[in-house]
């Protein structure tokens, strides 16, 4: 997957944030404000329970600056000091209203890499094994 491309925008803002006893969020965006591009990639707390289960929302979820939901949408992610590239399975395009299943995101200088992968890592891994993207960290 280690193809550079123009960066369809640049992290400029991370932050990590939660509802105590529910969720974790990393949240990415282009800017410090709500205009612009951002991902908001979310895990509860908790293990799936079985209603989760049988409406498969049983693993993370991407929401989009569209402000739409969809869970388990990742095939790929590589992060790398410079880039981070979302590689999005083939439904979950419509599902969040992508221009293609590859985005590839720079990172400013001032996003601490490392704390985006431990982040990155905590959401992922949770739920359905299924749904947990290959990751190139």
């Amino acid at each position: 997957m280690s193809n550079p491309q123009t960066p369809d925008w640049i992290i400029r803002h991370m932050e990590f944030l939660g509802i105590p006893g529910q969720t974790f969020t990393v949240y990415i965006s282009e800017g410090v404000g709500e205009d612009g591009q951002y991902f908001d990639l979310q895990r509860m707390l908790e293990e799936p329970g079985r209603q989760e289960i049988d409406l498969e929302l049983d693993s993370y979820c991407v929401v989009t600056g569209e402000e739409v939901v969809d869970y388990g949408s990742l095939e790929e992610v590589e992060l790398l000091p410079e880039r981070l590239t979302l590689i999005f399975r083939e439904e979950s395009i419509d599902e969040l209203e992508l221009p293609s299943n590859v985005i590839t995101l720079g990172i400013d200088s001032k996003i601490d890499v490392d704390s985006l992968r431990e982040g990155l890592k905590k959401v992922l891994t949770y739920g359905n094994p299924v749904k947990v993207p290959r990751m190139n960290f």
